[in-house]
C-alpha cells in the first residue's frame, strides 16, 4: 500500500494493551501492512455508521425470533392444508404478519 512521500504529515500517539497491541502486529502481518497502512486501510474501508455491539446483538436476537415464526408458519400451513383452521384463525394470523412487517420495516429504517 505505498503511498507518496509526504502525504502523511500528521502523527498521532496512543496507548495499547499488550494484548491489543499484539493483535495489531498480527492482523496488520497478516494483510502484507504495517501497522499504520493497516489503522489507515481500517479507518478508510469501514462504513460511515458501524454497528454498534447492541444493534448486533438486536438483529441476531430478530433473526432468531423470524426463525422460530417461520416454524411456527411452517406448522400452521401443514394444518391449514389438513383443514384444521377456522376463518377466524386465518384472520388472526394475517394480522399477526401484517405486525411482523411492520416491525421489520421499523428495523430497516433504523438503517441496521
Amino acid at each position: 500500500m505505498a503511498r507518496p512521500k509526504g502525504e502523511n504529515v500528521i502523527r498521532k500517539h496512543f496507548k495499547l494493551t499488550e494484548e491489543t497491541a499484539k493483535l495489531l502486529a498480527e492482523r496488520s502481518k497478516a494483510e502484507n501492512m504495517n501497522e499504520s497502512e493497516y489503522i489507515r486501510y481500517l479507518l478508510l474501508n469501514q462504513s460511515e455508521h458501524p454497528r454498534s455491539r447492541e444493534l448486533e446483538v438486536e438483529v441476531m436476537r430478530l433473526r432468531n425470533e423470524i426463525n422460530k415464526i417461520g416454524g411456527n408458519i411452517n406448522q400452521i400451513v401443514k394444518n391449514n392444508n389438513s383443514h384444521m383452521y377456522r376463518d377466524d384463525d386465518k384472520i388472526k394470523l394475517k394480522q399477526n404478519m401484517c405486525e411482523i412487517k411492520e416491525y421489520i420495516q421499523v428495523l430497516i429504517e433504523q438503517k441496521i
